[in-house]
C-alpha cells in the first residue's frame, strides 16, 4: 500500500549513516524556498534521542523559516518516532510494533501544509523497520521519489555502485550526488576520475545545489 497525495515527496537517504542527509535536507529546503515554494519536513524514525531529537529540531527550524505553516507544527509532528537507542529502528523499538496509520496521518498533516514534503530517512536504504520492511520500502509507502546522498571518503566508490544497482533493481526513481565533507582534493584525485568516466557528471552537493533541486522539483 502507498500514501498517495498531489504533494510532491522527496526521500532523502544515504549510503550510510552520518553521511550528510540533514546536512543535504536543509540545503535543498533553502534552496526550494528560493522558487518559492512551501516545503514541508518529516523525518518518520529518529534514533540517538536524548532529550529531543536533534536532527527533527534542526529540521523543523529550517521549514519554519520558509513555511509560515509550520509554525504550529511540534517536533512530535515531524518526528513520530524517536527511540533513546542509537541502532536502526527495528532494534530501538525493543519489539514494539509500527503502527503505519500514525506514519500516515502525519504524512497527511505535513503534506496539507506543504507545496513539497521532504522525508529524511535514518541510516541507509537497507535499514530495517520491520523484520521484512526496510528504508526503501518507506520510501515506496510515501511513493516518493530517492535523492541518494553518498560519501567522498575512500571506498566511497563501492559503496556508491552498490547503492545504485540496488535502486535500479528495484525500478525505484531516484537521484544522486556526492557530499564532499573532507578533502576534496582528495576526491578529485581518488574517486572523481572513475565517476566521470563511469558517469560522465557528477553532482556534488557543494557544488551543483542548484541542479540537484531542479531535478528533484521537477
Amino acid at each position: 500500500m502507498k500514501v498517495k497525495v498531489k504533494v510532491k515527496t522527496i526521500f532523502i537517504t544515504a549510503t550510510n549513516t552520518d553521511v550528510g542527509k540533514t546536512y543535504a535536507t536543509i540545503k535543498i529546503i533553502n534552496e526550494l524556498q528560493k522558487k518559492g515554494l512551501k516545503v514541508g519536513i518529516f523525518k518518520p524514525f529518529e534514533t540517538g534521542v536524548q532529550g529531543f531529537p536533534l536532527d527533527g529540531k534542526l529540521l523543523l527550524e529550517a521549514a519554519q523559516k520558509t513555511n509560515l505553516n509550520f509554525h504550529s507544527f511540534k517536533l512530535c509532528d515531524v518526528v513520530p518516532f524517536q527511540y533513546s537507542l542509537p541502532a536502526a529502528p527495528y532494534v530501538a523499538k525493543y519489539g514494539a510494533k509500527i503502527d503505519m496509520k500514525i506514519l500516515k496521518n502525519s504524512y497527511k498533516k505535513i503534506a496539507l501544509a506543504s507545496d513539497i514534503v521532504l522525508i529524511e530517512g535514518a541510516g541507509g536504504l537497507m535499514v530495517p523497520i520491520e523484520k521484512e520492511f526496510y528504508m526503501y520500502d518507506l520510501a515506496k509507502f510515501f511513493d516518493a521519489k530517492i535523492l541518494l546522498v553518498t560519501h567522498s571518503n575512500l571506498g566511497c566508490i563501492n559503496d556508491t555502485l552498490l547503492n545504485l544497482y540496488f535502486l535500479k533493481s528495484q525500478n525505484i526513481e531516484f537521484e544522486w550526488c556526492v557530499n564532499i565533507k573532507n578533502n576534496e582534493d582528495d576526491f578529485k584525485k581518488t574517486t572523481l576520475p572513475f565517476y566521470k568516466d563511469k558517469f560522465g557528471k557528477v553532482l556534488t552537493l557543494q557544488d551543483n545545489l542548484e541542479e540537484i533541486v531542479e531535478k528533484l522539483s521537477t
